[in-house]
């Protein structure tokens, strides 16, 4: 299913004879059927890109409920757990999201205070922080910082343990002692470190942070390119292998995951590597005491499905469809790669110590969402003239390993609900064939560039350029596009073009407005007629207004300006992934507007956010659909 994932958000706008604002919220309601008669159970969830499940209990009820941690704007989704025995025992609840504090890059729940509920590691400054989970059945769930750099013995000095935000330590009590230890990578090269948590030897507790680094490479191997393992002495030097180049080869991109497969005490691995898209097993030959990395299954499970997920595949282990047996979920930890079939499930078919994982899915959760790959660039419009607005909405491209195959399309999602009830089906995730126009990051537009009294379809794309197709169908017929123009009016902003027809100046002819990458807008006036329009002056500062943050390089500002009670207002959407909201618009085309809001409605989306609006539910009130880079969509 190759769908789109809807933030739908009721937006009532500002009143201005009483300078008051409408709040927004989330509405989870409109249902969205894909395949014919599919109906998603979470349609408007935001999509997933680069994730990872952390499961924590989130509601008292003592199951265990599942946070999504998704690298890409590090976002957070949450799902209960209704104890079922299925994969279909997860239902999305966002009210919880907000109980989570703000964390970067990755996430690992692991419970060192052994009071029964998951506390949250996450990357801090080239270091490692701990969130302790305070939860009381009257606060419920809460989180304290308890350290914000967990540090250990280096034998002459005392500092933080390293970390990067491509490298996923692994959280495991190794010696079997009681504490938590760390199992991590060198900051200089390819094998692996062990952090000894002295914490109940010396105090008598499972819940301190007594780190010291053992003085030998843990499990005596290192990586050595996408297959091989280098064996190794105590002193870190090849013992069996030859050491050379691709032996020598430093990198940074692994993800470490332990497990005791065979269930004799010490930590087995497994390792997902930015080197290749397969799944490297470590088998741990030695003891608790005395880690020995004896073998590897490189295409791991070689007896089933071999994992092959571009890029950086990342592996965890746990329980996610409530039958006691932990499983194996795969996501990309990589930021780009595989943007669809990307949460991956191998199901546990044995037991917790023969680990025997069957591959059954691709899309584990993300099946019952909208996404539609990488990025939703999203607009309502009446594709069909029957009075009810659909959704289209382009994307940047679904993965393909060859890039140049990777190609953007539009998704027409049509509305058959009614004029207070919206109901949406996929009609096609390739509206207009326009995967053969072989383009990259497709942004629809739709409005009278002819003067004909129907809309016509203008497209931006990565290139900068604008892509023009006429409607021939006639006023209120369904829209019938042909393609026109592939670089209209030869108008070229440079890279990422956003447009929007609009009368900006309130002439009565259809001007147009293009966000860019680089954050800001482009006014192109029509100085022409309504039925032959001329766009050859530009504006290339409109509104002396940037959407790029402070040290970003892009900004990918996305305009939609609107008449609310006769004065425009303006949203610009951001490559931050928040809403820019901007007023002083008219009589005032060539100075600066004015500023209202930098986080519109404290609406914040993973990075692009689009946005779109209309009157969706009859109720006379704007709604609000918005896009972003994960590709799914809210309301």
């Amino acid at each position: 299913m190759r769908i789109l994932l809807i933030l739908l958000g009721v937006l009532g706008f500002i009143d201005h004879a009483n300078s008051q604002t409408q709040l927004l919220y989330l509405d989870q309601r409109p249902k969205v059927i894909v395949n014919n008669n599919d109906t998603l159970d979470f349609p408007w969830t935001g999509g997933f890109n680069s994730t990872m499940p952390v499961e924590i209990e989130m509601n008292g009820d003592t199951l265990m409920d599942l946070m999504i941690f998704d690298r890409i704007g590090n976002r957070i989704s949450t799902f209960l757990n209704d104890g079922s025995g299925s994969t279909s025992a997860y239902s999305y609840h966002p009210e919880y999201i907000s109980k989570f504090p703000v964390m970067n890059d990755w996430v690992r729940s692991y419970d060192y205070d052994c009071d029964g509920d998951m506390d949250l590691f996450t990357y801090t400054n080239s270091a490692m922080g701990v969130w302790r989970n305070d939860y009381t059945t009257a606060t419920g769930l809460q989180f304290t910082m308890v350290n914000s750099q967990l540090s250990s013995w280096y034998g002459t000095f005392f500092t933080f343990i390293f970390v990067t935000q491509v490298n996923l330590p692994a959280l495991h009590d190794v010696d079997g002692d009681g504490d938590m230890d760390i199992i991590t990578f060198t900051n200089s090269s390819n094998y692996l470190e062990y952090h000894m948590n002295y914490s109940m030897d010396s105090l008598g507790i499972c819940g301190g942070f007594l780190f010291t680094l053992q003085p030998y490479c843990w499990g005596y191997f290192k990586l050595s390119g996408l297959t091989n393992l280098g064996l190794l002495n105590q002193n870190c030097r090849s013992a069996i292998v030859d050491d050379n180049a691709a032996n020598r080869n430093r990198h940074s991109g692994s993800v470490l995951t332990p497990l005791d497969q065979d269930c004799d005490g010490d930590v087995d691995l497994l390792n997902g590597d930015i080197l290749g898209s397969n799944m490297l097993f470590l088998l741990n030959g030695g003891t608790p005491d005395s880690a020995h990395i004896v073998s590897q299954d490189s295409a791991f499970p070689v007896y089933d499905v071999s994992v092959d997920l571009q890029n950086l595949p990342g592996a965890y282990y746990l329980d996610l469809d409530n039958d006691g047996m932990k499983d194996m979920f795969l996501s990309p930890f990589a930021t780009v790669g595989e943007d669809f079939n990307n949460m991956l499930f191998y199901k546990n078919t044995t037991n917790n110590c023969t680990n025997v994982f069957d591959f059954v899915k691709s899309r584990f959760l993300s099946d019952e969402t909208i996404d539609v790959g990488t990025s939703s660039n999203v607009s309502f419009f009446d594709v069909d003239k029957d009075g009810l607005l659909d959704i289209v909405a382009g994307n940047d491209s679904y993965y393909n390993p060859n890039p140049n195959l990777a190609y953007s399309r539009l998704a027409y999602f049509k509305n058959i609900g009614t004029s207070t009830q919206p109901m949406f089906t996929l009609v096609t995730d390739d509206w207009l064939n326009l995967s053969s126009i072989t383009q990259y990051g497709l942004f629809p537009s739709f409005g009278d560039l002819d003067g004909d009294g129907d809309e016509d379809l203008l497209l931006g794309n990565a290139d900068g350029t604008l892509i023009y197709y006429s409607n021939t169908a006639g006023v209120g017929l369904p829209c019938n596009f042909v393609f026109t123009s592939p670089q209209y009016q030869g108008i070229d902003i440079g890279s990422n073009s956003a447009p929007q027809i609009i009368d900006v100046n309130r002439d009565g002819k259809n001007d147009l407005l293009v966000g860019e990458r680089s954050g800001v807008l482009n006014y192109f006036e029509n100085s022409g007629s309504s039925v032959n329009p001329v766009f050859s002056t530009n504006n290339p500062n409109f509104g002396n207004l940037s959407v790029i943050m402070s040290g970003a390089i892009a900004g990918y500002s996305s305009p939609l300006l609107f008449d609310n009670n006769g004065i425009y207002e303006m949203l610009v959407g951001s490559d931050n992934g928040t809403i820019f909201q901007y007023a002083n618009i008219d009589g005032n085309l060539s100075g600066s507007f004015t500023l209202l809001d930098s986080s519109y409605q404290n609406i914040v989306e993973l990075k692009r956010i689009t946005t779109a609006k209309g009157d969706i539910d009859g109720d006379g009130k704007f709604d609000l659909l918005t896009g972003c880079n994960s590709g799914g969509m809210r309301l």
